[in-house]
């Protein structure tokens, strides 16, 4: 009998475990056999290279992998009507769309609007005139016919860039203009200066052979962007997966879009305009465009889709000035977040303060090391440099290791930028365990996909340590490595403080060559020069800040320039820079230490030459190291 209990027992329990393992086999079954969910894109334009992304994310099914059905449809009807984007999302006959200012104008009407993404990082707003057109400043637009008409968002930029100047937008009548402004315009005398979107009056401009000179809303600080995904608030709030989706979905299709114009344009002509008589002049135009977006979108230095707050609360600004918004907008409100509105279901503000208070203590503590660690090295040098100064022996190790300690206190600010979004994002998921467990809705599925996560972020901030152990370990024998590495290992550590500086980073000649040396002290010289280059432009407050990468084999040796766009170096300190304690830099911000261990590495340590020449812009810095000694 008691045999027969623990048989049945055991048979209990093997019965319920195959019951749960096959009801979790089935879920999956379950989510495939679900229908295509249909939505529909509204465009704010006809079909072209301008909405690319959305056409390769349907046909390369991108859209399908997420379940979704999409229907993309042109802003014109068969009639000829232009369809208001913001009006037909938020009126629920399409459930996505493509905008700028005009969401914030439809938002301040009570339009229940939110952006998913920004593609376009810059507007494509320009306004053109002809080339001796008589124009220095926009002071003289004064003098000028502009063609304007009512309610059209490209005016909006130009009644911005009026106002910053300090000029009355009503001094310059509206037209009754219906279509297109075109190049006629300008040659017709009908107006001296008329709006365009995406280059597309430059375009025609070209093929007729006119010259002409633009004006970018951009070069006088007015920073709107362009392009942007957008969708109703009700739907981002109640079906939040559904968002993220096709957000998901668009921004893969956008990433291939770029880096792949001239099938993407093919495609675009063969797909909506395949009876089309001109369609050699229909691809050469979507290839021409192809080029201006992937300006606009400022890829790959900045990441698809990539949204700045601040940037959108400044264009509300702007269309209250005008007298276009009356109220002003709740950021939270305006911006999709997928990771708070799902938290925002579950969590309860006191576990947000709980996980908030872990993060930063975990960052204290963090930080606190890395400072303590370093304080105590600086005491233990402090006291050895004022040793050797008395011995008068090794000072340029000394030397080498103070300006070490200098960057180190620098690249701490960088990894702090680095280690701030994972330590968010590793929270949620430990608190989204921590509810799901206590709902009783804790599933292997959940478990795994949430531990995955934890993982990669986990991942993420190891290497962030590695790269900074990297940097700090010492390596006494000279060896073989690729200048590309040392030059990535930089940039990956400034990667944040470049990105919000609005610095871009630009590669224009790379070659996979190798040094031979000390890989880390060349990395620590890299640094010394691109953190030059950062800390110029950051000051300059230049909207176009760049700095350009270089690497070439050059005879037997491997050069690296590093050209940025921060105006150059006076001449008349030319020939100090490389000098000790010397600094350009206001007291107590500088050590004057950077371009003197620059060299000392550069020529002394490993063999090579460090020179610079001013450029038309800015400064050219050339690294030239021996390639020989190894395989």
């Amino acid at each position: 009998m008691r045999y027969n209990r623990k048989y049945k027992n055991r048979m209990k329990i093997y019965s319920c475990f195959i019951v749960t393992i096959t009801v979790l086999l089935a879920i999956p079954f379950r989510a495939d056999a679900k229908e295509m969910e249909k939505v529909i894109l509204q465009l704010r334009w006809q079909h072209q290279f301008q909405f690319a992304g959305y056409y390769m994310a349907q046909s390369l099914g991108y859209y399908a992998d997420e379940g979704l059905d999409v229907e993309i449809k042109s802003a014109f009807t068969p009639d000829g009507t232009l369809l208001n984007a913001p009006e037909e999302v938020a009126s629920g006959r399409a459930d996505f769309g493509i905008g700028a200012m005009d969401i914030l104008i439809a938002g301040d009407k009570k339009k229940d609007l939110i952006i998913i993404s920004s593609v376009f990082q810059r507007s494509p707003t320009e306004f053109f005139m002809l080339k001796n057109t008589p124009y220095n400043s926009p002071a003289d637009l004064a003098k000028l016919k502009i063609a304007r008409r009512k309610d059209d968002l490209l005016d909006i930029e130009l009644q911005t860039l009026l106002l910053r100047e300090g000029i009355n937008p009503e001094k310059f009548p509206f037209c009754e203009r219906l279509g297109n402004f075109r190049v006629e315009d300008l040659t017709s005398g009908r107006f001296d200066v008329i709006p365009g979107y995406l280059g597309t009056i430059s375009y025609y401009a070209g093929k007729k052979g006119v010259e002409l000179k633009k004006i970018r809303p951009i070069d006088y600080g007015i920073d709107f962007y362009g392009d942007s995904l957008f969708t109703r608030r009700s739907l981002a709030l109640t079906n939040p997966e559904l968002v993220e989706k096709f957000r998901r979905a668009s921004l893969k299709g956008w990433e291939y879009a770029l880096t792949h114009p001239e099938e993407t344009s093919f495609y675009i002509v063969n797909k909506y305009y395949p009876l089309a008589e001109n369609k050699q002049e229909i691809l050469d135009f979507n290839l021409f465009q192809a080029k201006q977006v992937i300006n606009f979108t400022l890829y790959p230095v900045v990441q698809i889709g990539n949204i700045n707050p601040y940037r959108w609360k400044q264009m509300s600004e702007a269309l209250h000035s005008l007298g276009l918004v009356k109220n002003e907008i709740n950021i939270k409100d305006l911006i999709f977040d997928y990771e708070t509105i799902q938290n925002a279901r579950q969590i309860q503000r006191q576990k947000v303060v709980n996980i908030f208070t872990l993060v930063l203590v975990i960052l204290s503590l963090f930080v606190l090391t890395v400072y303590m660690t370093a304080r105590h090295t600086m005491n233990e040098l402090k006291i050895a440099f004022e040793r050797q100064l008395e011995e008068n022996k090794q000072k340029e190790a000394l030397i080498i290791h103070q300006a070490r300690l200098a960057a180190m206190g620098e690249m701490m600010a960088n990894i702090a930028h680095q280690w701030r979004q994972p330590l968010n994002n590793l929270g949620l998921v430990l608190t989204n365990l921590e509810d799901a467990y206590q709902n009783h809705e804790l599933t292997p599925d959940f478990m795994a996909i949430s531990l995955e996560k934890a993982r990669r972020l986990i991942t993420a901030l190891s290497d962030t340590i590695e790269d900074f152990r990297d940097f700090l370990s010492p390596h006494s024998q000279k060896e073989v490595f690729y200048i590309y590495e040392a030059v990535v290992s930089v940039l990956d550590l400034m990667e944040e403080n470049l990105r919000f500086n609005n610095i871009t980073i630009e590669f224009e000649q790379i070659e996979m060559i190798c040094a031979y040396g000390y890989p880390n002290q060349y990395a620590q010289a890299v640094f010394n020069v691109v953190n030059n280059s950062f800390e110029v432009l950051k000051n300059s407050f230049r909207q176009d800040g760049k700095i350009i990468i270089r690497i070439y084999k050059e005879a037997e040796t491997a050069v690296l320039e590093i050209e940025d766009n921060g105006g150059g170096i006076d001449e008349k300190i030319g020939d100090k820079i490389f000098e000790i304690y010397f600094t350009t830099k206001e007291k107590n911000k500088g050590t004057g230490l950077g371009l003197y261990i620059t060299r000392t590495i550069i020529e002394q340590n490993m063999g090579g030459k460090i020179d610079w020449h001013n450029t038309e812009q800015g400064v050219c810095m050339r690294l030239a190291v021996p390639v020989a000694g190894g395989d």
